[in-house]
């Protein structure tokens, strides 16, 4: 396997002199292509910050980044990944079939291709019979699920997702992780998942990276063992209870050991 991503010592400021915050300290990370990583850590930890580096939203203070080999710059330019957020960002104007094709309009893809993809990509989460309805008319997983569909209409080789079902109902949500990960199993992208959830990170993920409170470090990656396909009983099995327990021990002892540090 080969890496995706590769974070050297990378460090994110805002601010000078009396205003500055350090958001990311000397952050070391390499994901493997085709692995579903999730990053979890507490309020303000720098988790999104860590995302928008990697999709050069934000430029890194100090460090390097790379991402398919490439600068993150690059990287955007040749459009090797797509991102969801937590909100869908849909056009309400526009039905959920224009919505997908919209990164291939702006690519300036052909008709024929564009339509073919959209359509594509609507069936495969599930949403086939909804492509002339308006956003408007769908409940917030099915917005969020033509979310993904837009993410992937281009065919990038990774997904950043910046805490997606973080709005939605614990059903939905868990159901949407069902989702998610036959997505992931049948189009062999590298996923890059912010959560709050620790279950849920367990639950999808390969690897865990957990992060200190600020400024952001990783404490810590935690090795998930549980076999995929995962379905509603692996978040029953004693192995899962084990792993979210693991989790939730290092972020409360890294939580504890930012208190005394202050």
């Amino acid at each position: 396997m080969s890496h995706i991503i590769e974070f050297d010592q990378v460090w994110k400021i805002f601010g000078a002199g009396e205003s500055e915050t350090i958001a990311l300290q000397n952050v070391d990370l390499t994901v493997e292509t085709g692995e579903f990583v999730s990053i979890i850590g507490p309020s303000g930890c720098g988790k999104s910050t860590l995302l928008r580096l990697i999709a050069d939203l934000l430029p890194p203070s100090k460090g390097d980044i790379r991402v398919n080999g490439k600068t993150p710059r690059q990287a955007r330019l040749d459009r090797d990944y797509g991102m969801v957020f937590q909100a869908p960002t849909l056009y309400e104007w526009r039905t959920v079939l224009k919505n997908v094709e919209l990164p291939l309009e702006v690519m300036r893809s052909a008709r024929e291709d564009k339509r073919g993809r959209a359509v594509k990509m609507l069936d495969l989460v599930g949403l086939s019979d909804f492509q002339n309805h308006y956003p408007r008319q769908l409940s917030g997983g099915m917005q969020q699920r033509v979310s993904i569909a837009r993410a992937l209409v281009f065919e990038p080789t990774l997904i950043l997702m910046d805490e997606p079902f973080g709005a939605l109902d614990e059903f939905t949500r868990e159901r949407l992780n069902l989702e998610l990960l036959d997505i992931w199993a049948e189009t062999h992208k590298t996923v890059i998942f912010v959560t709050h959830s620790i279950s849920e990170a367990v639950f999808l993920s390969s690897r865990v990276v957990v992060m200190t409170p600020r400024p952001g470090k990783i404490a810590r990656i935690i090795d998930i063992d549980l076999s995929y396909p995962r379905n509603f009983e692996t978040r029953e099995s004693d192995r899962f209870f084990e792993l979210v327990t693991e989790v939730r021990e290092t972020l409360k002892e890294e939580f504890t050991r930012g208190e005394i540090d202050d």
